[in-house]
């Protein structure tokens, strides 16, 4: 006999644990499944940072719209398409507010991130600060038997190592915390979770989606619910899937997702009858390879006394635009030129100032000068020589770029001016991301286009409906984050909007009523 939930969540991410404590809220028998082992997917490894606007959280200022939302977003996106509609659009604005708040009332303690605006403040709209939130710590020990369960931050993430709980174990990030604040609330209130549980089948077909096959202790079980819901992210961990898709070269490797992401869920909802979009887009970030893993560059690329050549040695782009568009530079520059990799050359001042990938300020491990992960020399003639570039292309770029940073002004990319500066870079003194690379010694990592997941997926309405080519629902089937299309094709409208997006999409999923 089977399993029967009213919704089945496929996914124990930060989303699918959103939708399924709001569904549960509402009465629903709610049943959580994912093939991971852990719980918390790629966020709780991350910063946590979510882009809300509307959410008149404590201290948020100045005060934000709805309508200033909408208007910032249309002028941003520019027209219409089929994953990035007027009516999604429209429902985000709508409901992004009203998340924040409902999840402060929920007491999960959320607070406006300083210095963090919108990537293009310049815009109709637009704001330098209010949008992007994210939650305070959270002692696992309230987990009781499911702190197990909770993937743990790793060392390094943005987060609360120097604030720790009396007497228990405070989270390392503000993403972690988010996902043990909403895995207390999931367990806490009769949700059931089920891990090392991977969905095989999805029961039903083009007419409708009725339920889920799980693959439970070796056994598979079938699961009979009125409502799927897909949390189940993208499939940048899936090799083949990248090199059909995505733009060229591409790899795995380079991706900071810390989910399992393979899309298994993608393609069984393709079979279904389910329409896809923006599959050649990412959550592009400009990133690093150290001790087998990608480390994202956002902070060490904007601090001074650094740049980033290609493989002629010049200068492409602004090193302090925001990490989406820094990383479309990378494959936009390899059009006509090599620049995947590109390379971050740095002089000893910023490397004795600026943390690295996984190193601290002024501490290189020999290992990974031997592994060729970072590069040393006395001279820039010598990087130049041990990094395959051409000499006389960086020396000549190093000796422009240094007058311009003696002058405090970047004549050709206007680094750190822009209002698409890397937020961070905005409000500090003009020229402030500028500074001579003239200290020895000097040294540089290899710069590919990485991500922190897919963009693209299953084409969803602004109910988080997922819908066929005709345009029409797919009855059953739901998805949010990775797992439906993305609204921001092209672009990003400021830190923390996959996040953002994501848990609007989930609420608005587990919200929703097959009858309304």
């Amino acid at each position: 006999m089977a399993d029967s939930y009213d919704l089945v969540v496929v996914g124990a991410g930060v989303a699918g644990l959103l939708a399924a404590v709001a569904a549960r809220r509402l009465g629903d028998r709610v049943l959580v499944v994912d093939a991971d082992s852990l719980a918390g997917g790629s966020t709780a490894l991350s910063d946590g940072m979510m882009w809300l606007p509307d959410a008149q959280a404590p201290r948020s200022a100045p005060q934000d719209s709805v309508e200033d939302a909408a208007e910032y977003l249309d002028a941003l996106l520019g027209s219409t398409t089929t994953a990035s509609s007027a009516e999604r659009r429209a429902a985000y604005v709508r409901t992004a507010g009203k998340l924040a708040r409902w999840l402060i009332s929920s007491n999960i303690p959320l607070a406006v991130e300083k210095g963090l605006g919108d990537d293009r403040p310049d815009l109709p709209g637009g704001r330098t600060g209010g949008r992007v939130l994210a939650t305070q710590p959270f002692d696992r020990g309230v987990l009781g038997e499911w702190d197990d369960a909770l993937r743990p931050a790793v060392e390094g993430g943005r987060g609360f190592l120097s604030r720790v709980l009396p007497g228990g174990r405070v989270t390392r990030t503000a993403g972690e915390a988010l996902a043990g604040h909403l895995l207390h609330r999931a367990t806490a209130n009769g949700v059931d979770v089920w891990l090392d549980s991977p969905v095989v089948a999805l029961q039903g077909g083009p007419d409708g989606i009725t339920g889920v096959v799980v693959r439970r202790d070796d056994a598979d079980v079938t699961v009979d619910a009125p409502r799927v819901l897909l949390a189940s992210g993208g499939f940048e961990r899936n090799q083949d899937l990248r090199e059909e898709y995505l733009p060229l070269p591409t790899d795995a490797a380079w991706s900071t997702s810390g989910a399992r992401n393979v899309g298994d869920l993608l393609t069984l909802a393709v079979s279904a009858g389910a329409a896809t979009a923006c599959l050649d887009e990412a959550w592009w970030k400009p990133v690093m390879l150290a001790e087998g893993r990608a480390w994202a560059l956002d902070d060490a690329r904007r601090a001074p006394h650094s740049l980033i050549v290609d493989s002629a040695g010049d200068r492409f782009f602004d090193e302090s635009l925001p990490a989406n568009a820094a990383g479309r530079a990378l494959y936009e520059r390899s059009r006509g030129m090599r620049a995947v990799p590109s390379f971050l050359v740095m002089d000893n001042r910023h490397r004795q100032s600026t943390p690295l990938g996984p190193w601290t300020a002024g501490s290189t491990p020999k290992k990974a000068l031997d592994a060729g992960e970072i590069v040393r020399a006395g001279t820039l003639n010598d990087l130049a020589q041990a990094l395959g570039i051409d000499r006389a292309g960086l020396l000549g770029s190093v000796v422009r770029f240094n007058g311009f940073a003696s002058k405090g002004k970047d004549l050709d990319f206007s680094r750190g001016e822009a209002a698409t500066a890397a937020p961070g870079d905005r409000g500090r003194r003009r020229g402030g991301s500028l500074g001579k690379v003239d200290k020895p010694a000097f040294w540089a990592v290899k710069v590919y286009p990485g991500d922190s997941g897919t963009k693209g997926g299953l084409v969803i309405d602004d109910r988080s409906r997922v819908l066929r080519a005709d345009g029409t629902p797919l009855p059953g089937l739901y998805a949010c984050g990775g797992a439906a299309a993305s609204l921001f094709k092209g672009t990003c409208p400021g830190p923390g909007a996959a996040l953002g997006a994501a848990l609007v999409e989930a609420f608005l999923a587990a919200t929703d009523r097959p009858s309304a």
